[in-house]
């Protein structure tokens, strides 16, 4: 069951991610898409005005030179520039026809100005023309009044066409601050859901390891009862049966001796067996509780009078879980085994403290010490510690070594 939540929940995180990653790049695309659009038609509105300026400075030239040169046929030519700037003035009123939704403001004054612009022009041509049919040799002021109106007019249009498209790229800016905060909400969201994940699946990894220790405690003593049940019997009846033959054949000297060194390698047989059950389920924690017996380990290493050990348990109160009493007696008893064997100590300590509602478990010696860094080398761990840091990792504890040549070495180990 663990294992199937383990997948869902990895299942989730790439969910989560692969949805943040789409609505980012749809943005982004979004953004990219309408900003080009704008950009394309900033660039056609700015087009279409020079080429209406243009094609009206033309029918100015080409007026002025019909009139000089008395050329009748120049009108043709007039008229045509004229209804070019006309065509433009339409292709503009399009484009403000499609963004009346985008800056309706700007949009209504750029229409107005356009509007007036075309009129301009319209009124402009119908002087000249008129001008034509009526064969008028000259310009009057009725005509330079509606040229220099159209120059101010376009002026005043420009102007008008400069705010439009600033207001246009003001409105774009503030629609790509909102997709990007859209986005940066995405992400935050993104992230509490990921790390609300990540923290189920940690929680349901240590489930696992706690299942697992549980699992391995109950075997653990499944085995050592049926060692002592079944192994410890029959060497305790190899045992008692070589005691009475040893009575019967007191006669036979011969025969006695085998018979006690039989009982001997009974005896160290069912030493060997105690030992091994008791290191599979130690036995002194059904009897005491983990301060006592702690005491008890630590009197014990001290009477094979190769190291002292010092037990401090006076900040230590309240009780713990039996599966955590027994991983610390079997990690204060390998530190111990530790600190003899390859660190060469003859003093160590271990402190049992508890800060609210944190145990923690310190332990000193002063032995030869080692390199930290050297420990999550492949197979350099010859002490075990390893094994120990993943133990107190499995019930979410922590634990923190130090530790140089010749000066000794330091765990502190700490858990709720």
């Amino acid at each position: 069951m663990l294992s199937k939540k383990n997948f869902h929940t990895k299942q989730k995180v790439i969910s989560v991610l692969l949805l943040f990653s789409f609505f980012a790049f749809a943005g982004i695309i979004y953004t990219f898409r309408i900003s080009s659009i704008i950009d394309a038609r900033h660039i056609k509105l700015v087009e279409y005005s020079e080429n209406v300026e243009v094609e009206v400075f033309n029918g100015r030239i080409q007026m002025d030179d019909g009139l000089i040169q008395k050329d009748s046929l120049a009108y043709i030519g007039i008229k045509k520039s004229f209804d070019k700037a006309i065509l433009y003035v339409n292709r503009l009123a399009e484009i403000a026809n499609k963004t009346k939704r985008d800056v309706p403001d700007s949009n209504q004054i750029f229409e107005q100005k356009l509007s007036e612009t075309k009129t301009s022009i319209e009124h402009l041509e119908q002087l000249i023309m008129s001008g034509h049919y009526h064969k008028r040799q000259s310009l009057d002021s009725t005509m330079l009044r509606a040229y220099l109106d159209f120059n101010r007019i376009f002026t005043e249009y420009e102007k008008t066409l400069q705010n439009y498209i600033n207001e246009s790229n003001s409105r774009l800016k503030k629609k790509i601050f909102l997709l990007l905060g859209a986005i940066f909400v995405i992400l935050l969201v993104s992230l509490l859901l990921i790390a609300r994940l990540m923290d189920s699946l940690m929680k349901a990894d240590r489930q696992i390891l706690s299942n697992t220790m549980d699992v391995e405690q109950r075997e653990r003593r499944r085995i050592a009862m049926d060692l002592h049940d079944g192994l410890g019997a029959i060497l305790s009846s190899v045992g008692m049966y070589s005691k009475i033959l040893e009575k019967e054949l007191i006669d036979n000297k011969h025969a006695g001796e085998k018979l006690k060194h039989i009982t001997n390698l009974s005896n160290q047989a069912l030493q060997a067996v105690g030992e091994i059950i008791n290191n599979l389920n130690p036995s002194i924690l059904n009897r005491y509780n983990i301060v006592e017996s702690l005491e008890k380990l630590c009197a014990k290493m001290n009477s094979i009078g190769k190291m002292t050990v010092e037990f401090d348990s006076s900040q230590f109160s309240g009780e713990m879980t039996k599966s955590k009493e027994v991983m610390l007696y079997r990690i204060s008893g390998e530190l111990l085994n530790n600190s003899l064997k390859h660190a060469n100590a003859d003093h160590a300590t271990i402190k049992l403290s508890r800060i609210r509602s944190h145990v923690i478990l310190s332990y000193h010696d002063n032995g030869v010490g080692f390199e930290i860094s050297k420990l999550a080398m492949h197979g350099n761990d010859k002490m075990g510690l390893s094994n120990i840091v993943e133990r107190v990792e499995s019930i979410g504890g922590h634990c923190v070594l130090e530790s140089s040549p010749g000066n000794g070495f330091t765990i502190k180990i700490e858990f709720n």
